[in-house]
Parts: structure tokens; C-alpha cells; sequence
């Protein structure tokens, strides 16, 4: 991927709204990241964005963990940009 990570880019409200249904959409399958920062979200130059270093990432069939509010991860995006 060409492209830079965010930690030498101001993030769009747009770029922050595809994180964040990129996050949504691996908690569709019950994965949890575990390593979100700057340098794990990259941005092409389109600007696309793009999860990566899975690598702390686990799978987690708990129920209850995945039935917190989205605002919940959208105030942990906002506090860590």
C-alpha cells in the first residue's frame, strides 16, 4: 500500500469514519484488535484507510464485551488521535 501511517497525518473526519467501520466490522467477527495507534492505521492516497498489525489480535466469543456502545469506541478514537 502506498501511503503514509497516521502518525504523520491529520485524520479527516471522513478517514476517522472508515477506522472506525473498519474496527465495527472486525468486531462483526468477534475479533479484537488489541494494538490500535497511529502506526497500525494507514492511509493510501486516495485516502483509504487500512487496519493492520494484527499481530496482539484475539478472537473472543464474549457476548457482553461486544455489546458496549459505538460511541465508546468513537471516545477512544477521538481521545487517542
Amino acid at each position: 500500500i502506498v501511503g503514509t501511517t497516521l502518525y504523520h497525518h491529520k485524520i479527516d473526519k471522513r478517514q476517522k469514519k472508515r477506522a472506525l467501520r473498519a474496527l465495527d466490522k472486525i468486531h462483526d467477527y468477534k475479533i479484537l484488535h488489541n494494538d490500535i495507534r497511529e502506526e497500525n492505521i494507514l492511509i493510501d492516497e486516495k485516502g483509504y484507510v487500512y487496519l493492520t498489525d494484527f499481530g496482539m489480535s484475539i478472537r473472543n466469543d464474549d457476548k457482553e464485551l461486544f455489546n458496549k456502545e459505538k460511541y465508546e469506541l468513537s471516545c477512544l478514537l477521538d481521545c487517542y488521535m
